[in-house]
């Protein structure tokens, strides 16, 4: 790289915002984002052909280190001053699978620690990144501004590039829920792809940022092509279904975003088919189950055996907390509705969990006030002393 600036920066003598840009080069070698803003700084002072060439020198080098993503960026910036140059996505392909590396790359292997490699499209062969490329477009976003916002419709995947983006979603009360910090390399607008509903969460720059952004069409043709980019969103997806239930779940509202991925790591997920028996009343109970999608009925019966209703449960609740609490057998049977995913939490993790959250207790045991008040009433126990209702 040194060889590189001299060449390109010698002659005359630099003015001094190029220089200082160059000795800072010089001086962080792996930062490559510096010869981006050493290409638009020579842009906007009309250096076009200088500005090529540092741009070009960045697509390469980030290419050649496995950064794929940052690599695209500026491809399109070299196709944007010069729309003749359709080759350098074949060169950036090419580089890229010369090197072999991906996601997957080997432990102990050499990496630059300034750019996490994302594992979106590290699948795609040369042929198939050279026909990606021009379905990608690059957005750029000033700190505060949002790349998309809850209610949006969800017609796009978004790669960050360069940058930091917050992600929150608004409750009820329009109050803020805070549910991540994403950087390079990561990826978001799958939920939205996934469920085909509008935006889920607002995502908003924390800082200058740099965003690839591909239509929801063109992604779904990617994926008929190349089926491993799905798998890769899929278990991106379910991951953050997970992160956004938690951190939305009244149970869980004071835990942080470290706290919340070393919860995740205790939740065990469980899927039930339409009309299977999740909960027996009468049996033991040693969980607290949370619906991450689906509908669940909760039932109990009366001395003749006759089923009656108590509620139903949606995605974002919870159930089995009294047996956890009390220690006692199941007090109501849930079955699902409809095919649910839920995420149950064994009695050991909930008890270590409330070593460092007591307020949990709180919530559990309100619940459980509501919901054996709701089962003596639907067994008539209040039928004679209606003023004994208002004690639950």
């Amino acid at each position: 790289m040194p060889g590189f600036l001299e060449g390109l920066l010698s002659g005359s003598k630099q003015e001094k915002d190029i220089r200082e840009l160059q000795e800072k080069i010089l001086q962080n070698r792996k930062n490559y984002h510096l010869l981006v803003k050493l290409g638009d700084l020579l842009e906007k002072k009309g250096r076009r052909s200088d500005a090529l060439e540092v741009y070009q020198e960045a697509s390469a080098r980030f290419s050649q280190s496995g950064f794929l993503i940052q690599a695209i960026a500026v491809t399109k910036i070299l196709l944007r001053l010069d729309p003749a140059r359709v080759q350098i996505q074949e060169r950036l392909a090419a580089l890229y699978a010369e090197r072999g590396i991906s996601s997957r790359e080997e432990p102990g292997a050499e990496g630059n620690p300034i750019f996490p490699v994302t594992p979106l499209f590290s699948d795609l062969k040369k042929e198939e990144l050279v026909r990606l490329l021009p379905k990608i477009q690059v957005r750029h976003f000033s700190p505060g501004a949002f790349a998309c916002r809850q209610g949006d419709p969800g017609d796009s995947l978004f790669v960050i590039s360069r940058g930091k983006v917050r992600v929150f979603r608004e409750d009820a009360e329009r109050n803020r829920v805070f549910l991540n910090h994403l950087q390079e390399g990561d990826f978001f607008g799958e939920f939205a792809f996934f469920s085909r509903s509008p935006r889920s969460a607002s995502v908003e720059a924390l800082e200058e940022t740099e965003i690839l952004e591909i239509s929801k069409g063109d992604l779904e043709e990617i994926i008929r092509e190349f089926p491993g980019v799905s798998r890769v969103l899929g278990s991106f997806y379910k991951e953050r279904v997970a992160d956004t239930l938690v951190a939305t779940s009244a149970l869980f509202a004071s835990f942080s975003a470290a706290e919340r991925k070393r919860l995740l790591q205790m939740l065990l997920p469980q899927d039930f088919p339409a009309g299977a028996l999740i909960l027996e009343e009468g049996r033991p109970g040693d969980s607290l189950y949370l619906i991450k999608k689906g509908e669940v009925e909760v039932f109990t019966r009366d001395v003749l055996g006759n089923l009656l209703p108590l509620a139903r449960l949606r995605e974002g609740d919870f159930f089995g907390e009294i047996s956890l609490i009390t220690g006692r057998p199941r007090t109501a049977s849930v079955k699902a509705r409809q095919a649910v995913e839920l995420l149950r939490l064994p009695r050991e993790d909930f008890n270590q969990i409330l070593k460092t959250h007591p307020e949990i207790l709180g919530v559990l045991e309100e619940s459980l006030r509501y919901r054996l008040g709701n089962k003596l009433k639907a067994l008539g126990v209040f039928r004679d002393s209606p003023e004994k209702e208002r004690f639950f």
